[in-house]
């Protein structure tokens, strides 16, 4: 998936989360970022990293899939390569 789905993507996301594998490592981009700090915080190990698209800094953090998914959410869909995850309260 390039930049320009993950943004659409990310745009019109409201509730869930999308996560994407990048060379063995679990990523989350702009509102799904911004989602799993929130919701997730002190309970998910998050590494934030710089992404820059069309000149524009994005927020992108490297998840740690082991611990996320032993916190209360739920894989809705999942690929080699991609995840949607909603919260499971």
């Amino acid at each position: 998936m390039d930049m320009f789905e993950i943004m659409d993507r990310e745009s019109s996301s409201r509730s869930e989360v999308y996560l994407y594998e990048e060379n063995g490592k679990w990523y989350a981009y702009d509102h799904s970022a911004s989602l799993l700090k929130k919701l997730a915080a002190g309970t998910v190990k998050l590494r934030n990293h710089v992404c820059s698209f069309y000149g524009v800094m994005l927020e992108k953090v490297e998840v740690d899939l082991n611990l996320l998914l032993n916190k209360s959410w739920f894989v809705a869909l999942c690929s080699d390569s991609e995840m949607l995850l909603l919260k499971n309260d």
